[in-house]
């Protein structure tokens, strides 16, 4: 009898067990609680809100997810293609460039060669790119091709290396895994990029004048370091997998995939909006790894989740 009860314990304690690392491994149930809890010692409630932003809390879902044909996983970052009214994300591993209909159906493939973890990608106007490469620290300027799957070579690109101190532990200026550089925005009215690090810590960069950037030309850069705008996990989540600029207003988007949520910043960094990515009222669906995010100028919102969804949000009529 003793030994059965034993058995049956250390089932249960197994079954917990087993139990916890699934909600901490693919849930982020533990980050959840630390952005719960720190909400909580800050009074209860997330800071207020101000007028003029997007008011993301009435977006709608307009179909249910998709998932991408063509695509099997590790799809990640998004960005609206304006001239083409398509959008682009990018996979990396194997690492391609993916262009997509706003339906999420797979236009074009396009294999990236000498690619070190392709984590996002932008769209800087006239056929070009920026793409951001977590395994390098780096922001990779490159132009589109034509045909529907042609190849693109980074080796021969213009690339701009952001380095940073590596964390204690790891060799000098290799970061450690989902860790560094994770997404990529841009704002065509000001030139200028925007790139966040996921965490440890999380980080929010601008750097101007690198997309309008031409060979042969002199080189005028400005980077500047915005992360106090992303320093509380109880406002922006507990880490950043993707940023977007609103093309009509400027304002950024922020995008947490542990914490669930898409946030609006001002361009002071001030706090406009922020709404929950599952158990949105009414659709009752989840974005298991949110990755990447896209807007239209007419305020449709597209994000990507591993390994292949696709979700449309529409905002609320008025």
């Amino acid at each position: 009898m003793h030994a059965l009860r034993w058995s049956i314990t250390l089932t249960i304690l197994v079954a917990l067990a087993y139990a916890v690392f699934v909600a901490i491994r693919f849930h982020h149930v533990d980050t959840r609680v630390y952005a719960w809890a720190s909400q909580l010692l800050q009074g209860g409630a997330p800071p207020s809100v101000a007028p003029g932003g997007r008011r993301l809390d009435s977006y709608q879902l307009d179909a249910p997810p998709l998932k991408v044909q063509g695509v099997d996983r590790n799809l990640s970052g998004l960005t609206f293609d304006a001239e083409t009214r398509t959008l682009l994300s990018v996979v990396n591993r194997p690492a391609r460039l993916v262009r997509l209909s706003l339906e999420g159906k797979v236009i074009a493939q396009h294999r990236l060669l000498h690619a070190a973890d392709v984590e996002g990608v932008t769209y800087v106007g006239q056929g070009r790119v920026a793409l951001l490469e977590e395994g390098r620290n780096r922001v990779v300027l490159a132009a589109l091709p034509s045909a529907p799957d042609a190849e693109i070579d980074l080796a021969d690109t213009f690339a701009l290396t952001l380095s940073m101190d590596p964390p204690s532990g790891t060799a000098s200026g290799v970061l450690a895994s989902n860790a560094g550089f994770e997404g990529i925005g841009y704002d065509h009215a000001k030139d200028a990029l925007y790139v966040v690090k996921e965490h440890s810590p999380r980080a929010l960069y601008r750097i101007g004048g690198l997309a309008s950037y031409t060979p042969g030309q002199a080189l005028r850069v400005s980077i500047e370091n915005l992360s106090e705008w992303v320093g509380n996990a109880s406002v922006v989540g507990t880490d950043l997998s993707s940023v977007e600029v609103d093309p009509a207003s400027g304002h950024l988007l922020l995008l947490s995939d542990e914490s669930q949520t898409l946030v609006e910043l001002d361009a002071t960094g001030k706090l406009l909006g922020r709404t929950h990515l599952s158990g949105r009222p009414g659709e009752g669906v989840a974005v298991p790894q949110a990755e990447g995010i896209a807007m239209t100028p007419e305020g449709d919102i597209f994000i990507v989740s591993e390994p292949n969804l696709f979700y449309h949000f529409r905002p609320a009529k008025t």
